[in-house]
């Protein structure tokens, strides 16, 4: 998304009252910018400069100046030191009434957002000119016809133009965020101040926000401050990082590292950033960095006995990523990953589904267990007979199930449903029902491991089988895992051996 040029910014709201042709030079420049309060220093000296049209995200962890540099920005706090220019206007110098002229050439999207909850969505976006029109005329507006229709060409602007007349506490989160947005751009501002716009949204909604702020507000400096970098990244030019109110980093957004963010974060909590976990294979890091959560599902196996010490050493080597991690079966993990709701999967079994990629990042297999005192055919056990024992199963859409009876149905066998003492939705419980002797049950080697050590359960030979096991990590083929998760895979192959 190449932003376009000033002159080209033509629209329905542009009007009598619009702004002159901006003067050349940056639409922000700080030189030594910095401000105190007393003895606590909010932001410390800064010489920053923001381009025309320029579209740049701030982020950094609470306390770390984001809100102050914003209220530089919008002149509504003025420097202790230094000097700001805002759209080529030295704010220091400005009396008055230049002062107001300038700040009507700001637009604000606040986190709260600040609508009347009463007032219909024309109301409040015609409330946005307030700032550089009379309220006579901002009265005189509401019952406009020709105003009315330049309202609705801004509403529609941002999908909502047919709620034009709606009050705005019918309206949904999501469309009162839209009139929030549609209230700035009838504004006609040249900069545009967003206050955290992805706050309390889930990721689905975030990703629309940043790509709605990306569309209505083309060819308009717009600057953003944020905690969640990874909706903005594709919409965004530059990156400012900032930390105890010093400036972090200031880079292109497509070369910002997970590294980058790690010590951005971790320097807040006043540590020292942690070399990577030593592997034979160390993740590298990749050409752009998400912020928030990097969403994993697994089914049990995987879930309890592979994935922890990988989620450890990947929380050491990049602490700015936050992991989270719920576990059910493999079908249901899958299922997730192809809606879209986790970013990546650890699964026992592949689905036959071209939009998925699968990849193999450890080996495994099935065994056949039972509690040492229950009493079971000379072994090795013929397969036929295996198969009518009492059995303990997993339940379906169990990536361990569905292997077993892939498996057996291969060797001519199916296995007995007759026979299934009980049906556990979890491991725990599948093992539990074993060790009282209740069955014998199909389970993954590396989930019964330290059972088979500690002689709470035994391995139970079966002549002619052996059925090695595959975990598989799953992601979307299209798009593609993002930085985190390929990252993550990048930690779980250098943590799994081979």
């Amino acid at each position: 998304m190449s932003p376009r040029p000033e002159a080209a910014r033509e629209g329905p709201v542009a009007g009598p009252d619009a702004a002159s042709s901006p003067a050349p030079g940056p639409a922000l420049a700080l030189r030594g910018a910095g401000r105190a309060y007393g003895a606590v220093r909010a932001l410390r000296p800064l010489t920053l400069e923001i381009r025309r049209g320029e579209r740049v995200a701030l982020l950094g962890p609470s306390g770390a100046g984001k809100s102050t540099l914003l209220r530089l920005f919008d002149t509504s706090l003025a420097p202790s030191e230094g000097t700001v220019h805002v759209l080529g206007q030295p704010v220091a110098a400005a009396d008055a009434r230049r002062l107001r002229a300038l700040r009507a050439r700001i637009g604000t999207v606040h986190q709260q957002l600040l609508l009347v909850p009463q007032a219909t969505a024309m109301q409040n976006v015609v409330a946005g000119r307030l700032g550089r029109t009379s309220l006579a005329r901002t009265l005189a507006a509401l019952v406009s016809r020709r105003e009315a229709a330049r309202v609705r060409a801004v509403l529609d602007q941002v999908g909502i133009g047919v709620k034009i007349f709606e009050r705005v506490d019918r309206l949904s989160g999501g469309e009162q965020q839209r009139v929030a947005i549609a209230r700035t751009l009838y504004q006609d501002p040249e900069l545009i101040l967003a206050d955290e716009p992805l706050a309390s949204v889930d990721p689905a909604r975030a990703a629309e926000i940043a790509a709605l702020f990306a569309r209505a507000f083309a060819g308009r400096t717009l600057v953003v401050s944020t905690h969640r970098i990874e909706p903005l990244l594709a919409h965004v030019d530059r990156v400012v990082g900032l930390r105890e109110g010093a400036l972090a980093f200031d880079k292109p957004a497509s070369s910002l590292t997970l590294r980058d963010l790690g010590e951005l974060y971790e320097a807040q909590r006043g540590a020292a950033v942690p070399a990577r976990a030593p592997a034979a294979r160390p993740p590298s890091d990749p050409e752009v960095a998400p912020g928030g959560t990097l969403r994993i599902g697994a089914s049990s196996t995987p879930g309890e006995h592979l994935l922890p010490p990988i989620v450890r050493a990947f929380a050491r080597a990049y602490p700015g990523t936050r992991v989270s991690l719920s576990l059910t079966d493999s079908a249901a993990v899958t299922e997730q990953v192809r809606a879209g709701s986790l970013d990546l999967g650890f699964v026992g079994a592949r689905d036959d589904d071209p939009a998925l990629a699968y990849e193999d990042v450890a080996r495994d297999e099935i065994v056949l267990v039972a509690a040492p005192a229950l009493e079971l055919p000379p072994e090795p056990i013929a397969l036929d007979v295996a198969a009518r024992l009492p059995r303990v199963d997993r339940e379906r859409g169990s990536g361990t199930r569905a292997v077993v009876e892939q498996h057996l149905a291969n060797m001519g066998v199916a296995l007995d449903p007759a026979a299934v003492v009980l049906e556990a939705g979890a491991l725990v419980a599948l093992k539990a029902a074993v060790v009282s002797g209740m069955g014998v049950a199909f389970v993954s080697r590396r989930a019964v491991e330290d059972d088979l050590r500690g002689g709470h359960v035994r391995a139970v030979r079966v002549e002619g089988l052996s059925i090695p096991r595959h975990v598989f990590a799953v992601a979307r083929r299209s798009p593609g895992p993002g930085a985190a998760a390929r990252a993550f895979l990048e930690v779980a192959r250098a943590e799994v051996p081979p």
